[in-house]
């Protein structure tokens, strides 16, 4: 195309004079335009030339300028055409003297810092989740997702212990006594401080509200504003473990009413919770006197988004920047966004093993040959393979993988063996009397309920995961019928033993107290999920174990209630969980953690 000149009346070409007023005329986007005056001043210094068409061609492209940023621009540019002219079809070079440019540089500087201070990032993230970040624990906001609140000890990724608001402990040979040294300085976003005395009474509440957390607990003595004593009746391997257990956040005493309830999180976190709507969304911002390491992001809004496509649609959207928690991404939907150029997927072996419950407190699941007969009937790869897309892990006691220093060398789950299911099923007096593909007895059908949550099937796949327990339950004859209620009619339902099966996560605190919870005939999930196990031996093992502080003693004691477990089938563990979480391309710093603690002091956004 022939480019025409301004000494040939082109319509298109822009009279230095009047560039202000025409480029105004274009005007939306001030940003866009500054540039590109700045850009073509580099050019003519760089390039000695300049063709008109060019300009105008940008200038008709772009159509964007600011009016704030208007007055700037023009003189910028008209600097430049006014020293430099218009070339013509010639191509003529212009030459800029070392004065003018001298003269240019101010107006440049104006415009580029104007550009600078537009362009910075705002430093604010939304997280999708499964789940209310403010529910559990009763506190309203969960502490290793919101980080409002914090524990004294922490542990790692690599689930290690290291201090928080505890900076070192000690304890006696006796593991009677345990001396926690807190961190100085230290002050409850309400401005309160934290100290011993602030300790002793989240010790005496936890303590109150779930008896046993911490041992039996003799006394608590304030030592200094900075160390606290507490001493046991008896040993409690597992105290710095408790300690760890998010339910033990430190929470300022004014907002804990005198019935030990917390009426609102008033921590010593990075981020404090300023707005929580219950079921939706949670709000929370930068604490700016927080005692570690300072926050970036100003702002994080967690959402929650129950139903996990609609989640990872939200990413792909860029309507939320992350997904965060244990059962953030389900596996099936890996394949759709793990090449998505904006977004980052991330996963991890994580500490939280699914295990499926068994009711034996009533027929057919009250005798053992029955739940051994389940056992082998069931196919875990399987279910890693089809349901979990891989991402698992095959368990081979109820202890998971990730306390590996506590899990029992021998592989003590037989699974996949439907010929010795049947064997045993035959010794319980269960048969196909009829040849109708049933199992009968009494002339009453095999027939049991899978009891399933609306609040965790929108963050793991557990309605794949029945299905194929289904199937491989009807290979042997067994009616195994499906049912998904509410989450509060769920854990009524278990409570009062009216579910035959279920299958939940528990990311759990120690090996001791993961046995002791589950298997334990006063454990807690073991009354909660109706599973009724009473074994006293187990019980004995259980607590001694628990006031063992010769950690090689212990673990032998526990090999011993694993093996018992094993026998027992009173829940059988399904998987480990692999965490699946994703983060815009734009979000760094986000690194996950076995326990799902979010690192949201370390996470920024950059452009």
């Amino acid at each position: 195309m022939q480019l025409n000149s301004p000494g040939h009346g082109c319509q298109q070409c822009i009279e230095p004079q009047s560039l202000g007023n025409e480029a105004a005329m274009f005007g939306r986007n001030a940003l866009t335009f500054l540039w590109g005056c700045v850009s073509l001043w580099a050019d003519m210094v760089t390039l000695k030339y300049i063709k008109c068409y060019y300009l105008c061609s940008y200038l008709q492209e772009r159509n964007v300028m600011y009016r704030k940023f208007a007055a700037a621009a023009t003189i910028v540019l008209f600097l430049t055409m006014l020293l430099a002219g218009c070339a013509g079809a010639g191509d003529e070079a212009i030459g800029l003297p070392a004065e003018t440019e001298q003269d240019l540089a101010p107006a440049q500087e104006e415009a580029q810092a104007a550009v600078q201070e537009e362009e910075e990032v705002i430093q604010e993230v939304i997280a999708g989740l499964g789940r209310d970040p403010g529910v559990q624990y009763g506190y309203g906001a969960h502490p290793p997702l919101t980080r409002v609140l914090e524990t004294l000890v922490s542990r790692d990724t690599a689930l290690n212990y290291k201090p928080a608001l505890a900076k070192s402990w000690e304890v006696t040979d006796d593991g009677l006594t345990w001396t926690l040294m807190l961190q100085e300085g230290v002050t409850f976003h309400n401005g309160s401080a934290f100290d011993a005395q602030a300790v002793e009474h989240n010790l005496i509440r936890v303590s109150e509200s779930s008896p046993g957390q911490f041992g039996e607990i003799d006394s608590i003595q304030v030592i200094d504003p900075y160390t606290i004593e507490i001493n046991h009746s008896e040993p409690f391997a597992p105290f710095l473990y408790a300690l760890a257990w998010p339910g033990a956040a430190m929470i300022a005493p004014e907002a804990i009413d005198d019935a030990g309830n917390v009426t609102e999180p008033i921590g010593t976190g990075p981020y404090v919770r300023t707005e929580w709507v219950t079921g939706e969304t949670m709000v929370l911002e930068k604490n700016e006197h927080y005692w570690g390491t300072a926050p970036v992001l100003e702002k994080i809004v967690l959402k929650n988004i129950p139903d996990a496509t609609t989640r990872m649609l939200a990413l792909d959207a860029e309507e939320i920047d992350l997904i965060i928690d244990t059962g953030g991404i389900l596996p099936e939907h890996v394949a759709m966004i793990e090449n998505k150029p904006h977004i980052n997927l991330l996963t991890m072996d994580g500490a939280v093993p699914h295990y499926m419950t068994l009711n034996t407190t009533k027929e057919p699941l009250n005798d053992g040959r029955v739940r051994q007969a389940i056992m082998y009937a069931i196919d875990p790869e399987s279910i890693i393979d089809y349901a979990l897309e891989g991402y698992g892990k095959v368990m081979t006691s109820i202890t998971p993988h990730s306390e590996a220093d506590w899990l029992h060398p021998d592989n003590l789950y037989a699974f996949n063996n439907q010929e010795e299911a049947l064997q045993l099923l035959e010794q319980a007096g269960w048969s196909d009397t009829n040849q109708d593909g049933y199992l009968d007895k009494d002339g009453q059908r095999f027939i049991i309920t899978f009891l399933l949550s609306t609040a965790l099937v929108g963050r793991w796949p557990y309605m794949t995961i029945a299905e194929i327990i289904q199937q491989q339950l009807g290979q042997l004859g067994i009616i195994v019928e499906i049912k998904i209620v509410e989450g509060g009619l769920w854990s009524t339902s278990l409570r009062e033993g009216e579910a035959d099966l279920s299958i939940r996560p528990w990311a759990g605190i120690s090996p001791q107290t993961r046995l002791q919870a589950w298997l334990h005939s006063e454990g807690e999930q073991n009354l909660a999920m109706g599973i009724g196990l009473n074994n006293q031996e187990i019980d004995r093992l259980i607590d001694q174990a628990l006031a063992t502080t010769d950690e090689s003693a212990a673990k032998q004691l526990l090999y011993e209630v694993q093996e018992i477990a094993a026998q027992e089938v009173s829940i059988i563990p399904i998987y480990d969980e692999v965490l699946i979480n994703a983060v815009n391309h734009k979000v760094e710093g986000y690194q996950l953690h076995p326990w799902f603690h979010v690192n949201w002091e370390d996470i920024s956004v950059s452009h």
